[in-house]
């Protein structure tokens, strides 16, 4: 498939490149946290998502990432993202190791203020290329795809894992009207046991003062189960926003979540809060950290 891709994507990097709405040159943005989790995963965790892009406001363009979390017991998960972009007339098509398409057009905001938890939630609430990757030697070949035209944004990735031998093909949709997205998803693996796939229709309504958002799933991993993943936040003041999280699962135990942010406009935070897993122990995390 390969073979066929790459000539396709230099074929189409011929037509004339589209208008250029980003601000050329290079951009950097990220985060770090460091977060202390008691109960289930107990213990503290670095987080870092880090990235940087360039454009040239012509016809190429370059993308970089690393997302990482190390834990107190020497585990740790790491992915790398790399890829040359190509402004076409039919949208960006990133070639090398890009980041998968479920995680630069995310609409849900992450699982709770826990990094940690967020991470293990990832099968119901992220990218299987994403989770994948942390196995595949950080480093996951693939391409993607992404164009915007009015209202409406689309995006498509295929990714190859390499020690796995397996496959993940991904599509998102996402359409804005005002203060509202409407998305769906869809993913795919190929892999020499299970096939798993991902289905996910939702809604995310972002207002002055509170936010919320609901999306419904189908996994076919292990048999076919829905989920239902409701949202909501509220901004007490500027800088400090309370948040609720409530994840219900077909066949398995629901999971509530409760947390707050303190935000400071240096890009310093603070956030915890507290988690229920249904026949489990409650889970409490704090943590500290810089956005820039």
């Amino acid at each position: 498939m390969t073979r066929v891709l790459i000539p396709a994507l230099f074929a189409l990097a011929a037509l004339p490149a589209a208008a250029q709405e980003a601000a050329t040159g290079l951009t950097f943005g990220g985060e770090v946290k460091l977060e202390y989790v008691d109960g289930g995963p107990t213990g503290w965790a670095l987080d870092g998502d880090l990235g940087m892009s360039w454009r040239s406001g012509g016809l190429l363009g370059f993308d970089a990432a690393v997302d990482s979390t190390h834990f107190d017991d020497g585990e740790e998960l790491t992915n790398g993202w790399a890829a040359l972009v190509l402004s076409t007339g039919i949208g960006e098509i990133a070639v090398g190791a890009p980041r998968p398409v479920l995680e630069t057009m995310r609409v849900m905001p992450r699982f709770s203020s826990s990094r940690v938890l967020d991470l293990r939630t990832g099968l119901f609430t992220g990218s299987l290329a994403s989770l994948a990757s942390f196995e595949d030697n950080s480093m996951t070949p693939g391409v993607t795809w992404q164009q915007t035209t009015g209202d409406l944004t689309f995006g498509a990735g295929y990714h190859h894992l390499n020690d796995a031998n397996s496959d993940v093909a991904e599509g998102v949709m996402r359409f804005e009207r005002g203060a509202t997205t409407f998305f769906i998803t869809g993913q795919f693996a190929t892999s020499p046991g299970e096939d798993p796939s991902v289905m996910q229709i939702g809604a995310f309504h972002d207002a002055d003062r509170f936010d919320l958002g609901a999306a419904l799933s189908r996994y076919d991993v292990s048999g076919t189960h829905n989920g239902l993943r409701l949202y909501g936040s509220f901004d007490v003041m500027s800088a400090l926003t309370l948040r609720g999280d409530l994840l219900l699962l077909e066949d398995t135990s629901d999971l509530y979540s409760i947390s707050a942010t303190y935000s400071m406009d240096n890009g310093l935070f603070v956030e915890g809060g507290g988690s229920k897993l249904e026949g489990s122990d409650e889970i409490y995390d704090v943590g500290v950290g810089f956005k820039f």
